[in-house]
């Protein structure tokens, strides 16, 4: 097997790299962390990954972070996993700013992390990085849906072995937005993750009211060792259908008005009107994010499911004239059916707002078979 790219590093970086399903709150809680780590005088630097280009992640995180000197990369087209090469080019790129803490988060259908990702680099970098725990973050109602199988789902049974993967090779689980259940919900849970992973550790957190995430960073930097849990066995094939099952769209539109506009009504009637469209169609969400950039500054909002509200987060926007709209969408619909619908979503938002909305770019595809060119499970 050919071997990656030498690198040149000046001391022994930590690798923090939280997984999980789309919409699990990996990016805010990312960003919530740096925040944490930079208190405590570390250096940080982080990574972010998506199937395609225009990735509101990186500007959510860059937006969080500002004026904290935090350098910002990301692999596109692909996961971490099938683009390992490219993932080292990105990680030496913020090495040269001699981070302490490099952070990363896999695109939300990735699995399979440990013998794709963190083997390689284990093996081929020895001396290079240490990994802390491997996190996989998981909101509540996709446990409701996907593992306890409580709701119906609209998806089909490839993406809830995914999903399953997913946590069985996490050092450490992660129940996120507790902040959306009660103490009675919490504690159920917890329970049936440890029932069904005995012997992993399960936190509660709230990213967005950054409760419990003492806990986690005490975790994280408490040198045991990190990135384990190899899976012993993975049908690759229902993989790549869990994958392939999402129309995976990521668009840049540029908005242009000669009255105001607000920004945050624009973002809340995109995502509802979609949400009721996605809907009709029994078509599941992955997840919808949504960003609008004017004047250095950014708002978005996030919706994770067919029954879930949107999330808006992010600087308050007074009414513009002019900004920049991205448009990330992971829905079970094909490709161009997911196109289609975008596109006359924010044809039906220009006239009615009676605002210029042009598409810069738009990229919507299925993820292709995942081929991790590096993956191995012999032990480390």
């Amino acid at each position: 097997m050919q071997s990656p790219k030498p690198l040149k590093v000046n001391k022994t970086v930590r690798l923090i790299f939280a997984g999980g399903f789309l919409g699990s709150g990996k990016t805010t809680a990312l960003g919530a962390l740096a925040k944490r780590l930079i208190r405590k005088g570390l250096r940080i630097g982080i990574i972010t990954n998506d199937q395609s280009g225009n990735l509101a992640d990186t500007l959510i995180v860059r937006q969080m972070l500002e004026e904290l000197d935090v350098p910002v990369e990301e692999v596109v087209k692909g996961c971490f996993c099938c683009k390992f090469d490219e993932l080292i080019d990105q990680m030496e790129k913020i090495l040269a700013h001699d981070p302490d803490i490099l952070m990363g988060e896999p695109v939300g259908s990735c699995t399979d992390f440990v013998a794709a990702v963190a083997h390689p680099i284990k093996i081929h970098y020895r001396d290079a990085f240490i990994f802390a725990p491997f996190t996989t973050m998981v909101d509540p109602e996709r446990i409701r849906e996907l593992l306890l199988k409580e709701t119906e789902s609209t998806f089909p049974e490839e993406v809830a072995y995914l999903f399953h993967k997913q946590l069985e090779e996490a050092d450490l689980i992660v129940l996120n937005k507790t902040d959306r259940i009660d103490t009675a919900e919490q504690v159920r849970l917890m329970k049936a993750l440890k029932k069904e992973f005995p012997g992993k550790e399960v936190l509660p957190v709230s990213a967005i009211k950054e409760t419990g995430m003492m806990d986690w960073l005490d975790l994280l930097l408490s040198n045991r060792p990190g990135a384990e849990t190899v899976l012993g066995q993975i049908d690759y094939d229902r993989y790549a259908t869990a994958e392939a099952v999402l129309g995976w769209l990521n668009a840049a539109v540029k908005l242009t008005s000669k009255q105001t506009a607000n920004p945050e009504k624009i973002l809340t009637e995109l995502v509802l009107s979609l949400r009721g469209i996605f809907r009709d169609r029994k078509a599941g969400i992955g997840h919808v994010k949504c960003a609008l950039t004017t004047g250095g500054k950014s708002m978005w909002i996030n919706l994770t499911g067919l029954d879930a509200e949107p999330v808006v987060s992010g600087k308050k926007l007074d009414d513009i004239n002019s900004g920049t709209l991205l448009v990330n969408a992971r829905v079970k619909l094909e490709p161009e059916d997911l196109e289609s619908v975008v596109r006359e979503t924010l044809e039906g938002i220009s006239r009615r707002h009676l605002i210029h909305l042009e598409v810069s770019d738009l990229q919507c595809f299925s993820p292709a078979y995942p081929a991790p060119p590096y993956l191995t499970r012999e032990p480390v």
